[in-house]
């Protein structure tokens, strides 16, 4: 349940219940998202986690709000809208889609990227700011954002 009650300096939602469900609402659909080969092909592939796992440890340790986890949903469904239907991936491509949509919903929710640098923080033994910025790139333009 989301309280109703909100702080005038703030845009999020207090959370009372547990976030698990929509947790699992959003691991299953970045794993539908686009049709991803299961081998581990790269050292960085090694790494990963369970998506299920990263997920979570994303939220949790960026303290991502719900509201920024539905936001993110909302931009991954309007890329599933605009990728070709026989797209293919990598292995961590779900990953990549979620940091992506993450990143995009924290920099629209908030004035200030202290979401989006946490996230660049936990995630950079994995991929480099670079890539990071290179993934948040090619996800605004599949989402035709100018």
């Amino acid at each position: 349940m989301v309280s109703s009650t909100v702080p005038s300096n703030s845009t999020q939602f207090a959370f009372k219940s547990s976030p698990e469900s929509l947790l699992s609402f959003m691991v299953s659909n970045v794993d539908a998202l686009v049709q991803c080969t299961k081998e581990r092909s790269h050292y960085q592939h090694m790494l990963l986690p369970s998506l299920s796992k990263f997920i979570k440890h994303i939220f949790k340790n960026c303290k991502l709000s719900p509201t920024v986890l539905v936001i993110g949903l909302i931009y991954l469904e309007r890329l599933k809208k605009n990728l070709p239907t026989e797209a293919q991936g990598e292995y961590d491509t779900p990953y990549k889609l979620f940091l992506s949509a993450m990143i995009v919903a924290t920099k629209y929710i908030e004035d200030l990227s202290s979401h989006a640098l946490s996230i660049y923080k936990i995630v950079s033994p994995l991929y480099s700011k670079k890539e990071l910025n290179e993934m948040e790139r090619s996800f605004l333009g599949v989402l035709k954002v100018k």
